[in-house]
């Protein structure tokens, strides 16, 4: 019997949905399927590993940023039109997920889109109702969001918003709508040029760090975890984050009731996962398949319903009940016209040192929140620009 290694983000493994469809995978391929777990916050560092020893896994599923460092270092397989067009329509991905698999300067395809990752807001609409506000009209705009807010803490309140600060990637993909809707971005699409420091983006950052005076002491070094069960206990009105909070283990039926989700003003942020075949694969035609299968509405559905993610398919995403009685067609409209993060070489590195710089921005703006947030700001930009310019143009 033929065999494949297939590496996934999880640590929650054996998972009865993945073991189900890997089982239908043999039922109609005649192949085996040995499932490898990762979880995400080693899973760069192994990645890396198997690209440089050229030995593990035949398929995997990867972080949208890593796929440019990948390519680049010949590790993963380019995709031919034909292997695509098996796919069906490839406008039926979300358009956003196509910006991460391609590399300056090069037409290849190097994975398919597979789970997909956005930013929403989640907010207790009883505590909206008590303060007199319209929800309808709460987060329309990053100015009724601001007003929603200090309406809030403004009717006693004590948690009106919370987000995690301390160092994370999660800073990162919730502050690109910001961005991106004050007319900024991170990188240039070539990669060579860091962006983060002209006044479009700093408009951006200092918009969503000036939240930060909604946050009481108690939630100002949080992590991802923390900030998700603080809302999920009840104690905060308002939270950004992923569509896996709806999985978290304080919500109460009670609760659940109680909690709208909407997205974000601005240009929606879109990220996610991707299937990827791996240059050193010794069954590339199984290989193949095995993606084709993952990648069928219906089977990309099933998977995402359990891990708290989206389908990255527009049919399967329209198909998917969405929780929190949020509009399934406004969701689908509105990721349609999302972004993300470019797919750039030295990506990974550029990451980390924003993850580092994020999170000293927001040490600084909790520390004192009297001082002049865009002075914060472009401080700490200035150093991390002066730190990159050179690498990224050498």
């Amino acid at each position: 019997m033929a065999e494949l290694v297939f590496s996934l983000m999880t640590s929650d493994v054996p998972n009865a949905t993945i073991e189900a469809l890997m089982l239908e995978f043999r039922a109609r391929t005649g192949t085996q399927v040995q499932l490898q777990p990762l979880s995400w916050d080693i899973a760069w560092n192994e990645m890396v590993k198997i690209a440089i020893y050229r030995s593990g896994p035949d398929v995997s599923e990867i972080g949208a940023t890593w796929m440019s460092d990948l390519a680049g270092m010949g590790s993963i397989r380019p995709l031919t039109m034909p292997e695509l067009r098996t796919l069906g329509p490839l406008e039926d991905f979300i358009p956003a997920m196509w910006q991460s698999v391609n590399l300056p300067n090069s037409d290849n395809i190097w994975g398919i889109p597979w789970m997909m990752d956005t930013r929403l807001l989640f907010y207790r609409r009883d505590l909206l109702a008590q303060a007199g506000i319209d929800e309808a009209e709460a987060f329309v705009s990053f100015e009724s969001l601001e007003t929603t807010l200090r309406r809030l803490q403004e009717a006693g309140v004590e948690i009106s918003w919370v987000v995690p600060t301390r160092r994370n990637w999660i800073t990162l993909h919730n502050l690109a709508t910001w961005v991106w809707a004050h007319g900024g971005d991170f990188v240039s699409a070539d990669g060579k040029t860091l962006l983060v420091n002209t006044p479009e983006a700093r408009a951006g950052f200092r918009g969503y760090f000036g939240l930060g005076r909604f946050m009481p002491p108690q939630v100002h070094h949080l992590t991802t975890f923390e900030s998700d069960d603080c809302f999920g206990q009840g104690r905060a009105a308002v939270t950004l984050s992923g569509m896996w909070l709806w999985q978290n283990a304080y919500l109460t039926p009670e609760l659940r009731a109680n909690i709208g989700m909407v997205l974000p003003p601005g240009i929606p942020y879109v990220g996610g996962s991707y299937l990827v075949v791996w240059e050193y694969a010794h069954n590339v035609r199984d290989a193949l398949k095995l993606l084709r299968f993952l990648t069928d509405a219906r089977a990309m559905q099933r998977y995402a319903l359990e891990m708290g993610k989206l389908p990255a398919r527009f049919s399967a995403l329209s198909e998917t009940p969405v929780p929190f009685n949020t509009s399934v067609e406004t969701l689908v409209r509105r990721l349609g016209e999302g972004r993300s993060l470019h797919g750039v070489p030295l990506w990974g590195m550029i990451e980390d040192r924003l993850a580092n710089t994020l999170r000293d921005i927001w040490r600084d703006v909790l520390e004192s929140p009297e001082a002049d947030i865009e002075a914060i700001v472009e401080r700490h930009l200035q150093v991390l620009t002066r730190g990159l310019e050179l690498t990224l143009r050498g």
